[in-house]
């Protein structure tokens, strides 16, 4: 991918560091001195998008003009990366409203460029070796009050834990927005503004990303809004959108607990998954719903993801075998159903805001977890392969 570093300031003393640091990151940059030479480098991309870090002048905001409008009438060849010290809010807009380039502040870690062409769905070549995309495994509730967050955190928890994922970064994105509980489960506070971003999607950034995580002592990241009356229908799916880009960035490992209502944009992540766990119960009714919400799942537009099932709060007789379970099996037939027993720890767990799998020695229940945990794993590994 062709990318180029223009740099029309001549102030050697204020521009060296920053090419410097740019260098550093982006080995390859090719620099220019005059805004004529990008023409040239177009030229010679083959078609591809040729990225311009922009060294702007300093106390000149007049080259804004010249951007926006090469932006506008070259986007689909030109992306401009306008690197300075300061910006206004109204030039800023400008910029994005182009669709074909964005700003860095000079005083950012350069690697702030990296992520921006990441976003788009290209990475210029570092040096280094291209990290992976991540794996997404959306747990999706059948009905309300079915476990599904219990699991979409114990299975998370597990993968911090586990040696094969212990280095990987894992985050858990609670996408119920109303009546958010992940962040009780864990005795963290939810710090994911929705409805500010929904508004302004333009705003996210890294910097605005970073004010929206909850870091757990484990080790696992999270991401969930305090409880609100906000109207999920009306969610700009563009705030969305630009969320799971920079989660894509940031994390190999990206668990999605979703609500039980069924939304616009819930066919659009499911897609991206890779895996997909459908929790429900062993009842009558509570089968009925697992077997509407895999109908759903695979109904869906441009789904093709891995499918299993975890039956949650199952009773087990005297010798482990679950209770009644050949109505599961009669009713989802061919489908990978794991067994999740009913553990009296749960509520306990809950309240103290403490994951049974840090809470101390729950043999039976860790390795009914664990299960899921190996299917999550497993789609990690056919991925590499």
């Amino acid at each position: 991918m062709p990318i180029v570093l223009l740099t029309t300031d001549h102030d050697a003393a204020r521009t060296a560091p920053i090419e410097r640091r740019i260098s550093n990151v982006i080995p390859n940059v090719v620099k220019i001195n005059a805004i004529e030479d990008v023409t040239r480098e177009i030229a010679k991309a083959n078609g591809e998008i040729t990225y311009v870090l922009f060294l702007a002048p300093a106390n000149d905001v007049s080259y804004i003009d010249h951007v926006v409008r090469i932006a506008e009438k070259y986007k689909d060849r030109i992306f401009f990366i306008v690197v300075s010290e300061d910006i206004s809010g109204s030039d800023y807009k400008r910029l994005i409203r182009t669709g074909g380039a964005e700003w860095v502040s000079s005083n950012a870690n350069p690697q702030e460029i990296i992520d921006i062409t990441k976003r788009r769905g290209l990475e210029p070549q570092t040096g280094t070796e291209e990290r992976s995309r991540p794996t997404l495994i959306s747990f999706m509730p059948s009905a309300g009050g079915v476990g599904n967050s219990t699991l979409a955190v114990e299975v998370a928890i597990q993968l911090i834990k586990s040696k094969m994922t212990a280095k990987q970064r894992i985050c858990l994105v609670d996408l119920d927005f109303q009546t958010s509980h992940v962040c009780e489960y864990l005795d963290i506070q939810p710090r994911l503004q929705i409805e500010e971003i929904s508004n302004t999607p333009e705003r996210l950034d890294n910097q605005l990303f970073d004010v929206f995580v909850s870091h757990h002592g484990s080790g696992l990241d999270v991401f969930a809004s305090p409880r609100s009356k906000f109207d999920v229908c009306d969610l700009n799916f563009a705030a969305l959108d630009g969320l799971f880009e920079l989660f894509s960035i940031h994390y190999d490992w990206i668990l999605i607990d979703f609500p039980a209502i069924w939304y616009s944009w819930t066919p659009k992540i499911l897609a991206a998954s890779q895996g997909t766990v459908v929790t429900g119960i062993n009842s009558i009714p509570g089968l009925r719903q697992v077997a509407e919400a895999l109908t759903a799942i695979r109904n869906s537009e441009g789904s093709s993801t891995e499918i299993c099932v975890a039956m949650n709060k199952c009773e087990r007789g005297a010798f482990g075998r679950v209770l009644r379970r050949q109505h599961v099996e009669s009713i989802l037939k061919r489908e990978k159903i794991f067994y999740i027993r009913n553990e009296p720890m749960s509520l306990e767990s809950i309240n103290t805001g403490t994951p049974i799998a840090l809470s101390g020695p729950r043999r039976a229940f860790s390795k009914d977890i664990a299960s899921i945990t190996s299917f999550c794993t497993a789609l990690k590994t056919e991925k590499l392969a």
